[in-house]
């Protein structure tokens, strides 16, 4: 029989083991607990390039309650994160947008907030989505009005460069960052978002469950089995009914 002393040290490698199965996300917002309005002022979200605030509301979202963040012309909005997050990091969200002449923009980077982000990619009013490979820009995929569509950026701030995920599939392979060279400095690690429209023509966009981690976030934006506080429960009950 495995004794007590091994069966403590067994139940704590798999406490351990569980903890960092689900370690590397460290930002995860689904915006259901904020307030309706504006999300400047709520969570350290902020406008940004002199542009007004987006909203929170439950008009549109995934799943049948909840909130989103609405982005409309004239509007974008930032937030920034603590510490270093360099190496292979990834960023996933999902997106809708109706028809209308406005583009939506997103841009994902580090240092100083600037255009010349790392990865920089956008919905055109035609619902093409295009991405930058350092300062050129193309089509990368086909988005549908009035539908979610997931997206997930694997940055990596060693080569400068970025893969991109559409509805699982990726539609970009090592694009170059646009900071790098010119364009308003470099990009060392990921230390924020931002995304809007800078512009008077008509848009309507939906933003809803944003992550960002550590790694390459294959599982991002995917139901999960277990969460993390479940699976911190379960072990600490197998380690109490050992003892």
């Amino acid at each position: 029989m495995m004794t007590l002393k091994r069966s403590l040290a067994f139940s704590l490698g798999l406490l351990f083991l569980g903890l960092n199965a689900f370690g590397d996300v460290w930002y995860s917002e689904n915006f259901d607990n904020f307030k309706d309005g504006d999300i400047a002022g709520q969570d350290d979200w902020k406008t940004a390039m002199n542009q007004k605030t987006c909203q929170i509301g439950s008009e549109v979202t995934r799943g049948d309650t909840g909130k989103s963040i609405l982005v409309t012309e004239n509007t974008m909005v930032t937030r920034s994160f603590d510490g270093t997050h360099d190496g292979i990091q990834y960023t996933s969200l999902f997106t809708q947008r109706e028809k209308g002449a406005g583009t939506m923009l997103f841009y994902i980077g580090g240092d100083a907030l600037k255009w010349g982000g790392a990865a920089v990619f956008n919905i055109k009013p035609d619902a093409t989505i295009h991405a930058l490979d350092g300062t050129a820009g193309q089509q990368v995929a086909q988005g549908k009005f009035g539908e979610w569509h997931h997206l997930r950026i694997v940055l990596d701030f060693k080569d400068r460069t970025y893969d991109f995920y559409v509805d699982d599939e990726q539609v970009a392979d090592d694009f170059g960052f646009r900071g790098e060279g010119g364009k308003g400095g470099v990009n060392p690690s990921l230390s924020w978002i931002f995304f809007g429209w800078d512009h008077p023509t008509a848009l309507t966009n939906y933003i809803d469950d944003i992550e960002m981690g550590d790694g390459e976030g294959e599982t991002a934006g995917k139901p999960q089995a277990v969460s993390a506080s479940d699976k911190l429960a379960t072990t600490w009950g197998k380690i109490k009914q050992r003892l």
